[in-house]
């Protein structure tokens, strides 16, 4: 522990659960043990007993959207499948309705952490205009946002000019992500799960068509991408801390976590969400969690923002 955590999101129809049902099969050739949680909008689970021929376990989150209704029904899910069922790998079905960024709060909560962690974001799409309300289309440009894969699928329908202007608009949305171009969700999953390290856009893309590199190649970052935790080593110094969060960048679009300052007794929890100000409120919890922030953003410097915090930590340099 903890296992890997993988996602999958996007547009209703683009073809989630073809695409859970390839990984499934990979991950049983393997030997591995696969629990799985279905979100569906309905009162019952369509598609969670396909997914029931082939995985360990299935948790069926229905009934609502997993980003809000059911959003602790996913830590309980989760523990479940890691504690009782023992899955030395998860992964997730969204809802077409599922706002992905809320799922990624919900999974790096520092409870849920020491459990699973996140691994990858998998977004599929596809170019028909089925995006009825302004909600669903939301949930589409999210999933793009958010995605570390993004696949494109249903090319055999699209004329080649079409195709391309789809596919064009996705790479605005999201530079970050590595692109694949299929139909029938067909795609290898070794190279798809293979490791990748994920950087900001220069004058080399990290975008690859229908390739990947090849494993050992690329290896992960140490971090994820949208996701990333810091372990704080010790009491934080309150003064640094105050202007270390001045310096927050924008593109960091949520920040959580529990710590301590130096020759101060209480636990505190921080939260910063904008366009909120940043809070720092002391609590007292039975189950103290590890001291760490959680940072979910893209495009800002990773390693300078976790410096800068860890330069605070009261055992580097004393107290003030």
């Amino acid at each position: 522990m903890p296992v890997p955590f993988y996602m999958l999101c996007g547009s209703l129809g683009a073809g989630k659960t073809t695409l859970l049902m390839r990984l499934l099969e990979y991950w049983k050739a393997e030997g591995r043990r696969v629990g799985v949680l279905m979100n569906e909008a309905g009162e019952i689970s369509i598609d969670g007993p396909r997914a029931g021929t082939i995985a360990e376990q299935v948790m069926n989150l229905a009934g609502g959207c997993i980003c809000c209704d059911t959003k602790e029904d996913l830590s309980w899910g989760i523990a479940q499948l890691v504690r009782d069922v023992g899955s030395e790998v998860l992964i997730l079905e969204c809802s077409g309705l599922a706002d992905p960024a809320e799922v990624i709060d919900a999974v790096t909560d520092l409870y849920t952490a020491r459990l699973t962690t996140l691994e990858r974001v998998i977004a599929l799409l596809h170019p028909i205009a089925s995006e009825d309300s302004s909600s669903r289309e939301y949930v589409t440009t999210q999933s793009i946002r958010c995605a570390d894969e993004l696949i494109l699928n249903k090319q055999d329908l699209y004329v080649p000019g079409h195709w391309e202007g789809f596919r064009n608009t996705i790479l605005q949305q999201n530079p970050y992500a590595r692109v694949w171009e299929t139909s029938h969700a067909r795609i290898d999953p070794a190279a798809l799960l293979a490791p990748h390290t994920v950087s900001r856009p220069a004058a080399q893309t990290n975008v690859v068509f229908n390739k990947s590199a090849a494993p050992g190649n690329r290896p992960r970052a140490s971090y994820h991408p949208i996701a990333t935790t810091i372990r704080l080593p010790g009491p934080l110094n309150r003064q640094r801390f105050l202007a270390w969060i001045k310096t927050i960048p924008k593109e960091l679009e949520r920040a959580k976590g529990y710590l301590r300052f130096a020759k101060e007794p209480e636990l505190q929890e921080f939260q910063y969400a904008p366009p909120g100000q940043a809070t720092i409120t002391p609590v007292t919890l039975l189950d103290e969690p590890e001291p760490a922030l959680v940072l979910i953003g893209r495009g800002y410097d990773v390693d300078r923002l976790r410096s800068n915090l860890l330069d605070g930590v009261d055992e580097r340099r004393g107290n003030s």
